[in-house]
């Protein structure tokens, strides 16, 4: 049966593709033969007449983001050992230990039983890189606040902010239910999984059961496939099962690094997130630190008075040159998204505001179906070109107030740059 997940790969198939692409090349196919170069390690010595089948598949190992062929090969076959495990009915990987698996959505929580997983399932979806963050005590209300009037009522559902505030509590309380002997993070590498696991990390510093507990982090920012990896949801359940053995736990240390990391993104200024850049204890944190500059690249450029979100999406409507249905901008938004992070709500909640006001930098335009189409004003093409500036309402870029007249801002390049600018004076 053919597999149709782009992560499930078929060492056979592989091997078939290396073949082909070789007598391609041979034949004088210099795209087939480019391709391989683009990832070979010498591809100088690389020619239709020099090259051998060990070349193109070194070069289709690291397609796939692997250093050799026989690391590929190793991968494909434990993933075709666990998906027999999984045909098989084997014991569930967690049976040692009563586990709770936190996730910042739904989108693996089937997968997960299905992979052979006992452990309760625990959807954490607050989506803390965007909005307003902040450490007193009006947190979760200003949270639960922000979701209601930007997020739900876009969704059309009718949850009030005290129904919020009641869920977030719940969750909190399940998290710290000792019940649960292990907790398993399972996150990747983008800003809306790292600023969760930041700050339920930090939650669990301060509990004293935590020193009980075992914790662990399943924590993923790449996975081989025919397609780019962005998320665990595209996963099969095989390669969940894979990422179980790669897991690791978390030390008491560690846990109360987050405490300040998590002071840094609800700070005010954006000097503690810069500090942390050069900070030794990120280390602990591989992918913190494009995380930290994406964050701040929410942040408006000072010419332009636009988030690096707003820009892409400007861009992608002045590449398109044409009107574009709102699925069509998000998709090739995500693809010139140098760390895809958002859901198509949250994109949308982040450039309504370009729709608004006297002057506004794209449209809307309702055809005879009734379907929407995103075009671009000749105001965000002036925008665009730094030509003028956006005036946007009040926003947040976590602990960071912007307002129009008065907001930290940078040219999303260098740091350097970063300035307070204070239209009032």
């Amino acid at each position: 049966m053919p597999l149709q997940n782009s992560f499930s790969l078929n060492l056979s198939v592989l091997k078939s593709q290396a073949k082909q692409r070789l007598k391609t090349i041979r034949q004088g196919n210099a795209e087939a033969l480019l391709s391989i170069q683009r990832h070979h390690p010498k591809p100088h010595l690389l020619s239709s007449e020099t090259i051998r089948l060990s070349d193109v598949q070194l070069g289709m190992a690291r397609e796939f983001g692997l250093s050799s062929w026989s690391r590929l090969k190793l991968h494909v076959e434990s993933l075709g050992e666990h998906r027999q495990l999984i045909e098989r009915g084997s014991e569930p990987l967690d049976r040692e230990m009563c586990t709770l698996h936190v996730r910042c959505g739904h989108d693996i929580q089937h997968k997960l039983r299905g992979a052979g997983f006992a452990g309760d399932f625990l959807p954490f979806i607050d989506p803390y890189c965007i909005g307003p963050l902040t450490s007193s005590s009006e947190f979760e209300m200003r949270r639960a606040d922000f979701i209601q009037r930007t997020l739900l009522s876009e969704s059309f559902e009718t949850r009030s902010v005290e129904q919020l505030m009641a869920e977030t509590q719940s969750k909190l309380e399940q998290i710290r239910n000792e019940h649960y002997q292990r907790l398993v993070f399972w996150v990747e590498h983008d800003n809306y999984d790292q600023l969760m696991l930041v700050r339920l990390l930090a939650f669990l510093a301060d509990l004293p059961s935590s020193t009980r507990r075992q914790i662990e982090l399943i924590e993923v920012d790449r996975f081989p496939g025919r397609e780019r990896f962005i998320g665990l949801g595209q996963l099969p359940a095989e390669g969940l099962r894979l990422l179980w053995q790669q897991r690791q736990n978390l030390s008491l240390a560690k846990l109360h690094q987050t405490r300040q990391i998590w002071q840094a993104f609800c700070a005010s200024t954006p000097q503690p997130l810069v500090a942390l850049l050069h900070a030794a204890q990120l280390a602990r944190f591989p992918n913190l630190k494009n995380v930290i500059i994406r964050h701040l690249q929410e942040l408006p450029r000072c010419g332009s008075g636009l988030s690096l979100t707003q820009t892409l999406a400007l861009d992608v409507l002045q590449q398109a040159d044409k009107p574009l249905a709102f699925p069509d901008l998000f998709s090739a938004y995500q693809a010139m998204e140098p760390l895809p992070f958002l859901g198509d709500l949250m994109f949308w909640a982040l450039i309504k505001p370009l729709t608004l006001g006297t002057a506004p930098l794209m449209i809307i335009e309702p055809d005879e179906k009734s379907e929407s189409w995103f075009n671009q004003r000749h105001q965000g093409r002036r925008c665009l070109a730094q030509q003028v500036r956006a005036e946007l309402p009040v926003s947040w870029v976590g602990g960071m107030v912007i307002r129009p007249e008065q907001c930290w801002c940078w040219d999303h390049q260098s740091l350097n740059s970063l300035r307070f600018i204070d239209g009032r004076k």
